[in-house]
């Protein structure tokens, strides 16, 4: 019996991937014409016959929202599933959640899946080794609604809900000001990811806001795991003067700088205070309670939800924006 001609057939005679010959065959335009043409060309000399009932399956959209994140360990990622998860099953839809884990090449596989699947929507928190959005063009080529959430792209033009991470910083700050803390340092992640450099920009302009000093030795860039909040506060505490607050990029940074103070015989927040974000619940396990930037994590899932919905329900899918207000958990940290 012959052989049928797929397209991954067509991809190997050519040395293209065979999502290439895929948008070739369907002319997409994000392909150019003269590769299009060589595809077509190509397919029709080696008898190519579209798959009609494969294609009419892929055409229609299934009542899933593809979900995808960077870290699903991550408590504000845990938590943002959990709630979206919740609301979206009490709209009839189901949830295909994917993980990046903070890899540029994993989230690029995930967006080809969810593709794949022909989800009615997506919804995407980037990598942190993400800093243009080129890979997420193919969804709306597809024409899949996108909204990111949290972690977005720089680019204008996309969708998204995010909390004010600038105010929550400065915030912050101004809480360990208020504490009468005048030599505060920052210890932050990746300055081109917005929630890390919105951050910065919130905690910079508390302290010139408040006439303090920007002084370079105290901003601290790293990661945003337990260890990156041990390293850095053992840095700044080799510092003369040492500071008399620290402000973590995240809940598990603030809390690996309270271990490593506790460890050196600081009393926290008697000589540095303490400041995370997220209110991970780990906050409450150490000793003193973290102080921390609370986000608004049900009402994020529920504000990105109703946005995707509104995209999935509408032809005029115009870009929108939301952005959500922080507030500090006060504990015993600060």
């Amino acid at each position: 019996m012959k052989k049928n001609v797929t397209i991954k057939d067509i991809a190997k005679e050519l040395g293209v991937h065979h999502t290439t010959v895929s948008l070739a065959l369907r002319n997409s335009k994000s392909i150019r014409e003269e590769t299009r043409k060589k595809v077509w060309d190509k397919a029709n000399e080696m008898g190519y016959r579209p798959n009609r009932l494969a294609q009419g399956f892929r055409n229609k959209r299934s009542n899933t929202i593809g979900l995808l994140v960077p870290n699903i360990q991550h408590h504000f990622f845990a938590k943002f599933i959990a709630e979206f998860s919740e609301k979206a099953n009490q709209e009839d839809y189901a949830v295909m959640v994917f993980q990046s884990n903070e890899k540029l090449a994993t989230e690029k596989k995930n967006v080809e899946a969810l593709i794949a699947n022909r989800v009615a929507g997506a919804l995407v928190s980037i990598s942190k080794e993400t800093i243009e959005a080129n890979h997420f063009k193919a969804f709306n080529e597809e024409d899949i609604p996108l909204v990111f959430f949290d972690r977005t792209p720089t680019q204008t033009g996309l969708s998204r809900v995010v909390a004010d991470n600038f105010h929550g910083a400065y915030q912050a700050v101004n809480q360990m000001i208020g504490k009468g803390r005048k030599r505060i340092a920052f210890i932050t992640g990746s300055s081109h990811i917005n929630v890390y450099h919105e951050r910065l920009q919130g905690y910079q302009q508390a302290l010139i806001d408040h006439d303090l000093p920007l002084e370079e030795e105290l901003l601290i860039y790293g990661d945003f795991f337990m260890e990156d909040g041990i390293k850095g506060a053992k840095k700044l505490m080799q510092l003369s003067p040492k500071p008399d607050a620290i402000l973590g990029v995240g809940d598990d940074v603030a809390i690996g700088v309270i271990k490593f103070l506790n460890g050196a015989g600081y009393k926290v927040p008697d000589d540095v205070a303490v400041i995370g974000f997220d209110n991970d619940p780990m906050g409450i396990a150490i000793e003193p309670e973290l102080t921390t930037v609370d986000q608004p994590i049900k009402e994020m899932a529920e504000s990105a939800l109703q946005l995707l919905l509104k995209n999935i329900n509408s032809d005029d899918k115009k870009p929108e924006e939301i952005f959500l207000t922080p507030r500090i958990l006060e504990r015993k940290s600060c």
